[in-house]
C-alpha cells in the first residue's frame, strides 16, 4: 500500500475473516457506514493484529498468498518431475547465460528467382508448419513445453499503468494456452496452404498478366498477414522476457482489455545501452513490415562480432525471430522475383475476410475452455494418455460450440478463395461488381445458430478424420515421408551415425546434439549449407538426390538441439526425406 495501491474492486462496507479456522477468508457486510465505523472501533485489537481486516486489504492478502501457494506448487512439480518414471520426458534444460551471438549473416544481395523456385520455399514453410501442429499433437514432450512457453508469456504478467497485475496461475489460463497453442499452429498451416496455391497458380501460367495481376495481389496481402502474426508471437514473448521493463498493459477498453500491451520507449533510445534490445523492440513494431525488418535482422547478425551484450534473447523470444526471419526472407525473394503490389484492403480480398473471421470466430470460444483435468498442472501432459485426451476433449468442445471440427472449419477455406480468384479472372469487373451488389441487396447474412445448424449438416457427409488440420492425430495426418520413393541407406561416417542415431532414437533421454555437429553430419550427406538471415540456414540436397528438396531450419537456441527440438528435428527430416533409425549405417 505504500506506492498508493489499492484492490481495483470497490466492496460495501465489508469485514473479513483473517483468523486460523475454517471461516478464513469469509467476509461479512456491515448495514451502513456508521455501523462498519462502529465496529471497526469495536475490533480494533483484532484489526491490529491482522486477524480481522477490511474486504479490500484481505482479497490483496490472499492473492498475494495463493501466488505464494502456486509458486510452491510448480516448484514441487519441478522436482516430482526430476524423479518421474512415467511422464514422457522432461524438456530441455536451461543452460548459463552467454553472449548474444545470434547466427551467420546473410549480407548477400538477394537475386532473383524463378517462380518454380520460390513455390520450393513456400512448400518447404508448409511442411514445417504441417510437421509443427502434427508434432503438437503426437509429441506430449514437444506439447507440453510450447504450451508452457505460451502461458508464461501472458500480456497479464505485464502490469498496467498502475503497477496491477491480473492473476496469472489460474487453471483457466493454462486451458486458454493450450486452446491458443494449437489454434495459432492450424491457422499458421493454412495460410502457407494458401500461398503454395497461389504460386502453383503462377507457375502454370507464367505469362498471363491478367492473371498474375490477380494472384499477385491475393499473395501480397496474405503474405502482409502471415508476417504480422509471427511478429505479434514474437512480440508476445519480449514483452514478457528481455523486454518486459519497456511493455504495459492498458486497463482500459473493453473485453480484451487484458491482451492490450503497449511500448513506454521508442527503441533508438537503447542504441548505446543496449543495441540487442532496440533491434529486437524495432523487430516487434507493427510500422516494421517485412521487407523494413530485413536491415535490422542482418544488423542482428552483425552483434556476431561482440560477443558481450547487455541482454541476450531468450529461448522463446529466439524461436520466434527465427519464425520472422524466415518470412521476412521468404517475402524479400518473392518481392525481389516478381512485382509484388503493396498489400491492399480492398483488392485481393478472396482469402483474407473468411479466415480473418474464422480466426476470430474460433478465438471467442476460449472463454469457456476448461481442460483444468489434463492441463493443470501443464506437465501432466506428459503424463502417458493425457495429452491425447485433452486434444479429444478441445475438439468436442470445438465441435459442441461451431457445429464441426477445427480441421473441417478451416478445410477449404483456400480451395473457396482459389473459385473466387477463378471467378475474378473469368469474369469482368463490370460483371462481378453488379453481382456482388445485387448479392448485397438480397441475401441476408445468417444468423450464428444457422451457420452452427449447417456446419453440423455438411460435417455428415464428410469422412472422420478427414481433415489434415483436425486437433486429434489419425493415421492420415501423420508425419509420413512426403516421397513415395523407397529410402536408401547411407553409409556415413562415425561422427554422422552418432548424431542421427541421436536424432532419431526412440529412447525417454535422447540427451542432445551440438549445432556444430549437425552441420557437419548434412554436410557429410553432401548438403550444402545456405545461409539465411538470423538463425537461418537451408540446406540444399546434392544433384540426383531424393527428393531434391531443401530443408530450411533455424539454429536452435544456445546452439544444441535438445529436449523438443530433438523431436522437431527428427519429424522434419522424417517428413521431407523419409530418414529413421534404418536409413543410415557407419561405412
Amino acid at each position: 500500500m505504500d506506492r498508493g495501491l489499492t484492490f481495483s474492486k470497490r466492496y460495501p462496507p465489508e469485514l473479513t475473516r483473517m483468523m486460523d479456522d475454517q471461516e478464513y477468508g469469509e467476509s461479512f457486510e456491515v448495514r451502513d457506514r456508521a455501523m462498519y465505523q462502529k465496529m471497526c472501533s469495536g475490533l480494533k485489537p483484532y484489526i491490529d493484529n491482522g486477524a480481522i481486516t477490511p474486504r479490500a486489504t484481505a482479497e490483496l492478502v490472499m492473492q498475494r498468498q495463493l501466488y505464494v501457494l502456486q509458486s510452491f506448487n510448480i516448484l514441487v512439480e519441478d522436482i516430482l518431475d526430476l524423479g518421474s518414471t512415467s511422464r514422457t520426458t522432461t524438456a530441455s534444460k536451461k543452460k548459463p547465460r552467454k553472449g548474444a551471438n545470434q547466427a551467420q549473416s546473410a549480407s548477400a544481395k538477394p537475386q532473383k528467382l524463378p517462380l518454380s523456385e520460390i513455390l520450393v520455399q513456400a512448400q518447404d514453410q508448409k511442411s514445417a508448419a504441417i510437421e509443427y501442429l502434427d508434432s503438437l499433437r503426437t509429441e506430449p514432450a514437444f506439447l507440453a513445453p510450447i504450451v508452457n512457453m505460451w502461458f508464461m508469456s501472458r500480456p497479464e504478467l505485464l502490469p498496467d499503468e498502475k503497477g496491477r497485475r491480473l492473476p496469472l496461475y489460474t487453471d483457466k489460463y493454462k486451458s486458454v494456452a493450450f486452446f491458443e497453442v494449437i489454434h495459432s499452429s492450424i491457422v499458421g498451416a493454412v495460410v502457407w496452404e494458401y500461398a503454395c496455391r497461389l504460386l502453383q497458380g503462377l507457375v502454370e501460367k507464367p505469362n498471363d498478366k491478367t492473371y498474375g495481376a490477380i494472384v499477385l495481389q491475393e499473395l501480397s496481402n496474405i503474405c502482409q498477414f502471415e508476417y504480422s502474426r509471427v511478429q505479434k508471437t514474437l512480440k508476445r514473448y519480449v514483452q514478457t522476457c528481455s523486454g518486459s521493463k519497456y511493455f504495459k498493459r492498458s486497463s482500459g477498453g473493453g473485453r480484451n482489455a487484458a491482451t492490450r500491451v503497449v511500448m513506454t520507449v521508442k527503441p533508438d533510445s537503447l542504441a548505446q545501452e543496449d543495441p540487442l534490445l532496440q533491434y529486437i523492440l524495432t523487430l516487434t513494431e507493427p510500422k516494421t513490415d517485412a521487407l523494413k525488418a530485413i536491415p535490422w535482422i542482418q544488423k542482428l547478425d552483425d552483434l556476431r562480432n561482440h560477443p558481450t551484450q547487455v541482454s541476450e534473447l531468450m529461448e522463446a523470444e529466439s524461436e520466434a525471430l527465427a519464425d520472422v526471419s524466415i518470412t521476412a526472407a521468404f517475402i524479400q525473394s518473392l518481392a525481389t522475383s516478381v512485382p509484388l503490389p503493396p498489400p491492399n484492403s480492398k483488392k485481393g480480398q478472396a482469402y483474407l475476410p473468411k479466415i480473418k473471421a474464422l480466426i476470430n470466430e474460433v478465438e471467442q470460444l476460449s472463454d469457456d475452455i476448461d481442460l483444468s483435468e489434463y492441463v493443470a498442472p501443464i506437465d501432466h501432459l506428459l503424463e502417458p494418455g493425457l495429452a491425447g485426451k485433452a486434444l479429444a476433449s478441445l475438439d468436442k468442445y470445438i465441435v459442441d460450440k461451431a457445429g464441426a471440427s477445427i480441421g473441417l472449419l478451416y478445410d477449404g477455406l483456400a480451395e473457396e478463395a482459389m473459385i473466387s480468384v477463378q471467378a475474378q479472372y473469368t469474369e469482368s469487373e463490370e460483371a462481378l461488381e453488379k453481382e456482388f451488389d445485387a448479392k448485397l441487396s438480397i441475401a441476408q447474412p445468417p444468423t450464428p445458430a444457422l451457420i452452427v445448424q449447417q456446419r453440423r449438416e455438411k460435417a455428415k457427409t464428410r469422412p472422420a478424420h478427414s481433415s489434415v488440420y483436425s486437433i486429434t492425430p489419425t493415421k492420415s495426418n501423420a508425419a509420413e515421408p512426403e516421397s513415395k520413393d523407397p529410402t536408401p541407406v547411407h553409409k556415413v561416417k562415425q561422427a554422422t551415425f552418432d548424431v542421427f542415431a541421436t536424432l532419431f532414437s526412440k529412447a525417454e533421454s535422447k540427451g542432445s546434439i551440438p549445432w556444430a555437429a549437425f552441420q557437419s553430419a548434412m554436410t557429410d550427406l553432401k548438403f550444402s549449407k545456405v545461409p539465411r538471415f538470423g538463425s537461418v540456414f537451408t540446406f540444399v540436397p546434392p544433384e540426383n538426390f531424393s527428393p531434391p528438396r531443401p530443408f530450411t531450419i533455424h539454429r536452435p537456441h544456445q546452439s544444441r538441439i535438445e529436449g523438443y527440438k530433438l523431436i522437431y528435428f527428427a519429424n522434419r527430416l522424417k517428413r521431407i526425406y523419409g530418414w529413421g533409425e534404418e536409413t543410415f549405417t557407419v561405412g
